[in-house]
């Protein structure tokens, strides 16, 4: 709904700012429904599906809803247009020097869990709270934005721990390039931007053990402190879009990565890059290249300034590529590492090693999607950054195979009952079979 103001003298400053406020609370839906995505906006990870979720956003827009025959083909000119709407939104707002506050937004789910298997390494039986994710998007200027994402949640062993998972402050410096500067979730593969600490916007329960988060046993550092040039142009065969970092290097402390946010343990930053088209030939395909390199120091008691012993040092690089495709039903992603790390203390030499998934989800009524996922790592053991992750709680850095399938039903657009069964086949536990069941109701806010 559109607001009119014939002239100053008819309407009163009270009333010109109930109206504005009004034109702005409508398009705080809008702006939510895009921020999920904001990183990845192009590429539309499935919050839900594509094209409920559309109808979603164009019903607060225009007050109406479109009929399904419009969500398809034009899907993207309508996300871009969306985006410039809410841009002229918020520049309007803050012309008006009125301060019209920061909006909250949040997740939280809690669940149940079964297992054949209980002990070191594997989540408890029962039910369980997950987590609670505040997040926040202040839009300081035209140009100048942030990030923050608070997370709160428990541990296996029951304690409340307190993350601060995202802190970013960015700039944009034109509408191809965007810099940022602080704690962000590093931009490798496609799942580990598209997907954060909220549960409800990702299709499955849990995320890839392979990319897990590095206080679960995630291998891969899910998160870098310091610099990030990410943007998006067009070319005669697709949009491409691209990431470029360099930050503190991740350490190993007692088994478990490190990401380092009071600054280097080592003099070696971390660098990677992640490069992405998608084809105008295939619409809603994604393909694309990463790589990422850091100096891994590995400590036993505690690490870097905290008085622990060194007991490793590894050249860990990763190469790899991805790929991501969404329909009006469809929803598949994969991803592929290849990691060739370097013993820079001992004798290990240089070792090979892989790691990959691909998960495929179909909406087959208008609220149920069915989902599967296959995940495979064979991981060189005479690697010490494998090897050494294995001193960790979670012993992640063990080969293993994994089968996933599950069911998600959406409430509405905004609440989701997933149930999930998996079956892994652990080689760092004597290839022993561990089956799970899980439940979770997942909310955002």
């Amino acid at each position: 709904m559109l607001v009119a103001f014939s002239s100053s003298a008819q309407i009163s400053d009270p009333e010109r700012l109930k109206a504005l406020e009004q034109k702005f609370n409508q398009s705080l839906e809008l702006i939510e429904q895009l921020q999920q995505r904001i990183a990845e906006l192009e590429r539309r990870p499935a919050a839900a599906p594509v094209a409920s979720s559309v109808t979603a956003v164009t019903s607060v827009n225009s007050g109406h809803t479109p009929p399904a025959s419009n969500v398809g083909a034009d899907v993207s000119t309508r996300v871009e247009t969306l985006e410039r709407t809410v841009a002229d939104l918020a520049s309007s707002t803050l012309k008006t020097g009125t301060d019209m506050g920061l909006p909250l937004h949040g997740f939280f789910d809690a669940g149940y869990t079964r297992s054949n298997i209980n002990g070191p390494g594997y989540d408890r039986s029962g039910f369980r709270l997950g987590a609670f994710s505040i997040y926040l998007t202040p839009q300081l200027s035209d140009r100048i934005k942030g990030l923050v994402e608070l997370a709160f949640e428990y541990g296996n062993s029951g304690e409340l721990a307190t993350d601060l998972e995202r802190l970013q402050l960015g700039y944009v410096l034109t509408d191809n390039i965007t810099l940022w500067a602080g704690r962000f979730h590093t931009p490798y593969g496609y799942w580990n931007t598209a997907f954060h600490h909220g549960a409800q916007i990702q299709t499955s329960i849990t995320r890839p053990r392979i990319i897990a988060f590095e206080d679960q046993g995630g291998i891969l550092p899910a998160h870098t402190v310091g610099a990030w040039a990410t943007g998006k142009f067009d070319t005669g065969l697709g949009r491409v879009n691209y990431d470029v970092y360099a930050g503190n290097s991740s350490s190993l402390v007692d088994g478990t990565l490190n990401f380092n946010a009071s600054g280097f343990d080592n003099q070696s930053p971390s660098v990677g890059f992640n490069v992405g088209i998608s084809p105008r030939a295939v619409p809603g395909l994604t393909v694309g290249l990463h790589g990422l390199q850091h100096q891994v120091n590995s400590y036993i008691g505690g690490g870097g300034g905290s008085g622990g012993i060194l007991n490793g040092q590894i050249d860990m690089q990763a190469l790899g590529a991805y790929a991501f495709y969404e329909s009006d039903r469809w929803e598949v992603i994969a991803e592929y590492y290849q990691f060739n790390n370097t013993d820079l203390l001992g004798a290990a030499g240089t070792n090979a090693s892989s790691a990959g998934f691909v998960q495929g989800g179909y909406q087959f009524k208008d609220r149920w999607t069915g989902f599967a996922r296959y995940e495979k790592a064979s991981l060189n053991q005479n690697d010490p950054y494998f090897n050494l992750m294995n001193l960790g709680a979670t012993q992640y850095g063990s080969s293993y195979k994994q089968h996933t399938v599950g069911l998600r039903y959406d409430l509405d657009p905004r609440t989701a009952l997933k149930f999930q069964l998996e079956q892994i086949v652990d080689e760092g536990n004597a290839s022993r079979s561990v089956n799970w069941l899980r439940a979770q109701y997942s909310v955002r806010f």
